[in-house]
């Protein structure tokens, strides 16, 4: 029943579009997972520009924000916010760093399972892993011209406090194009990729804090 709805909400987000998302078949869903575990698998680092929107209902119009991705494989990733602010974010080695225009902190990851499961849901969505990750999501997936829409409900009550749905977009080439958390409340934070470079060489120095 609720993937049902999921879907139906996804059907009225994408009325724009000229072609409506069809559910996949089980044994396209099982051909994109397999695709995607391929990319994931040979995915060693990754760059990109980003835009993020936040909305919230109680204010007026969107909060827009862009920066800089970094992903080094298995776990380390780096978000650098730009404008309107400069504040950066990086997990790396069970860490979270946060330079916040120069006032730094570190947080030890292990010691907050929040969140050391929020930093698995956001490497995860970035190459594509949170789809093998039965134990903790339900995912259903469609179909929008060359785009797969994956609409992932958290299992586990922590995220689901946080996020209600994560919807994920995929390109031809089995990359996210962009991620969406919706909260229950209403509000949801949207993020595009652009100029996505894969597996170039990235210097040590970016992530460092």
């Amino acid at each position: 029943m609720r993937i049902i709805k999921l879907f139906i909400f996804f059907i009225s987000a994408l009325a724009f579009s000229q072609q409506a998302p069809a559910p996949l078949s089980d044994s396209e869903a099982i051909q994109f997972k397999e695709n995607v575990a391929k990319r994931s698998d040979g995915l060693k680092s990754l760059s990109s520009d980003f835009m993020q929107s936040k909305y919230i209902q109680l204010m007026q119009g969107v909060a827009i924000s862009n920066g800089k991705l970094f992903y080094k494989a298995p776990n380390i990733l780096k978000w650098e916010y730009s404008t309107p602010y400069n504040y950066h974010i990086l997990f790396k080695e069970n860490q979270l760093f946060i330079n916040d225009d120069g006032d730094k902190s570190v947080s030890n990851l292990k010691s907050n399972k929040l969140f050391e499961k929020l930093v698995n849901l956001i490497s995860g969505s970035i190459n594509g892993g949170l789809l093998a990750d039965s134990h903790n999501y339900n995912v259903a997936y469609f179909k929008t011209g060359n785009f797969i829409t994956a609409l992932i409900v958290p299992k586990d009550p922590a995220i689901r406090q946080m996020f209600r749905e994560i919807i994920l977009i995929f390109n031809k080439e089995y990359m996210v194009n962009s991620v969406k958390l919706m909260e229950d409340s209403g509000d949801f934070t949207e993020i595009f990729f652009k100029n996505i470079r894969i597996n170039q060489n990235l210097e040590d120095s970016i992530f460092e804090n």
